[in-house]
């Protein structure tokens, strides 16, 4: 019985007794590693596919999150592209007001923008007649506005009244400065407007300036030609007025301007006058201005 192996199999007729070789015993052994080694690596096989599941649906769930976020980027450059179209037709209706203004046929067609916006652009030698003879600047160390432009109730009178220009704080003696070039048409005592001292002077392209409740002091005299940034006279409280003060008025052709608009132009904007203040002729006022640089030698 060395040699030999007894398998019994047990039926519903009893149980019989098998002997077999150590041949055979040893690939009955064999089978059962195989089938224990199959076992085995299939377990591991099993749990590796596992794993690439757990893999595979981490990255489907990423893709997914991904797709989303992108759909939310779209979205936000769509809008954003939208709000750029939005700009850019604002940025043209702009450019097509001021070609009107300063006399340019409208040819967006066949140019592009930057070629627009550099047709628009006045040169330095215009720039210079411009803010040369036409009022810009402060006119006085800033003390801010006590009144503004428009209609209001008169704080002495009572009544309703357009206030033509605009009022100034200013200590008794502050200076006060030409806004441009210009000849002094008025200078003395108004009774007649309640202005006090004025000082009235008359600029190019039919523009003027009115200075008005100043101290008495002979500054400027009737005829005297000034040149922008020359001292014409010193605030004070003459005439029909609250308080020291300086009213600051802009015509052209005898119609009333809002100061504050000229007040706060400067080469930094200068084509922002052309859209907020609508009652000066622009367009003949710079072909006049190129025309002047043309003649000049």
């Amino acid at each position: 019985m060395k040699d030999k192996i007894v398998v019994t199999i047990t039926d519903i007729n009893g149980s019989r007794n098998y002997l077999l070789s150590q041949v055979l015993k040893k690939i009955f052994i064999y089978i059962v590693a195989v089938l224990l080694l199959i076992f085995v690596l299939g377990g591991l096989y099993m749990g590796y596919l596992q794993d690439k599941t757990n893999v595979l649906r981490k990255t489907k769930e990423e893709l997914i999150s991904s797709s989303k976020n992108l759909n939310i980027e779209y979205e936000e450059m769509k809008q954003k592209l939208s709000t750029k179209e939005e700009e850019l037709m604002a940025i043209e209706d702009k450019i097509s007001f001021l070609e009107e203004q300063i006399g340019l046929n409208d040819d967006s067609n066949s140019t592009t923008i930057d070629d627009r916006l550099e047709q628009i652009k006045l040169t330095v030698e215009q720039q210079n007649i411009i803010f040369s003879m036409i009022p810009n600047g402060k006119v006085m160390e800033d003390g801010g506005v006590t009144a503004a432009f428009g209609w209001r109730t008169h704080p002495v009178l009572g009544h309703k009244h357009l206030h033509q220009g605009i009022d100034l704080r200013a200590p008794i003696g502050t200076p006060v400065y030409a806004p441009a070039d210009g000849v002094v048409q008025v200078a003395g005592f108004n009774v007649v407007g309640g202005y006090g001292y004025l000082v009235v002077l008359e600029h190019n392209f039919g523009f003027k300036t009115r200075f008005a409740h100043l101290s008495r002091k002979d500054v400027v005299k009737e005829g005297q030609f000034v040149k922008k940034g020359d001292l014409i006279g010193y605030s004070g409280n003459t005439g029909i007025s609250t308080g020291p003060h300086l009213h600051y008025e802009i015509r052209f052709v005898q119609r009333p301007l809002d100061p504050i608009n000229f007040i706060n132009w400067s080469r930094k904007n200068y084509e922002e006058i052309f859209e907020k203040e609508k009652r000066v002729s622009w367009q003949s006022l710079v072909k006049a201005v190129a025309n002047l640089t043309l003649k000049q030698p």
